[in-house]
C-alpha cells in the first residue's frame, strides 16, 4: 500500500514538471506524452478500472473546462495556446489528470472532507499559477491580484468537486 502511494506521488510529480518543461522548451506534447504513459502505468496498478477511468474521463473534461474558463475570460494565457480553437492546451489539461490520479490514492485522506479540500484550493490556486507565471509558461491577462481571488475562488469550489466525484463514484 505504501509503496504505491510513493510511486502515484512521485509519478504526479514526474509527469507535472515534465510538463512545466515542455511548454517551457515549447514541446508541448512532452506533458500529455508523460501523462499518457503514467496513466497507462497507473491503470495497470489499480485494482478497480472501471470507477478510475470514469473518473479520469471526468477529470479530463472539468479540467478542460477550467483551464478554458480561465483563458477565456482572460485571466490565465497560456503557451502554446492554439488562438483559434479558444480552448485551454492539452499540455494544461494533462496537469489535471495528473492530479486526478492522486485523488483515490495519494490523497485518498480527503475523501469526504470537502471543507480542507476547498481550503487546499483556495491556498494552492495562486501558488501553482505564480509558479507556471515565473517559469513562463503562463501570463496573466488581468491584475495580480484579480488572478489571486479568481483563482482562488474558482479551485475552492472546483478541488471539493473532484474530491465529490471520486467520493461518488468510489460509492457506486
Amino acid at each position: 500500500m505504501k509503496n504505491s502511494i510513493i510511486i502515484n506521488v512521485i509519478g504526479f510529480y514526474i509527469c507535472w514538471w515534465l510538463t512545466i518543461y515542455g511548454a517551457i522548451s515549447q514541446f508541448y506534447y512532452i506533458g500529455p506524452l508523460a501523462t499518457s504513459i503514467f496513466i497507462i502505468i497507473h491503470l495497470n496498478k489499480v485494482t478497480n478500472h472501471k470507477k478510475e477511468d470514469i473518473f479520469l474521463l471526468i477529470s479530463f473534461f472539468l479540467g478542460i473546462f477550467i483551464e478554458s474558463l480561465l483563458l477565456n475570460l482572460n485571466i490565465i494565457i497560456h503557451k502554446g495556446l492554439l488562438v483559434q480553437y479558444n480552448i485551454a492546451p492539452l499540455w494544461s489539461v494533462s496537469l489535471w489528470l495528473c492530479f486526478a490520479t492522486t485523488l483515490l490514492h495519494s490523497f485518498k485522506w480527503l475523501s469526504r472532507r470537502y471543507v480542507v479540500s476547498s481550503f487546499l484550493g483556495l491556498l494552492s490556486a495562486p501558488m501553482i499559477y505564480f509558479s507556471m507565471f515565473s517559469l513562463g509558461v503562463v501570463e496573466f491577462g488581468v491584475s495580480k491580484s484579480f488572478v489571486i481571488l479568481s483563482t482562488s475562488f474558482l479551485w475552492g469550489l472546483f478541488i471539493p468537486l473532484f474530491i465529490y466525484i471520486s467520493d461518488k463514484i468510489l460509492d457506486s
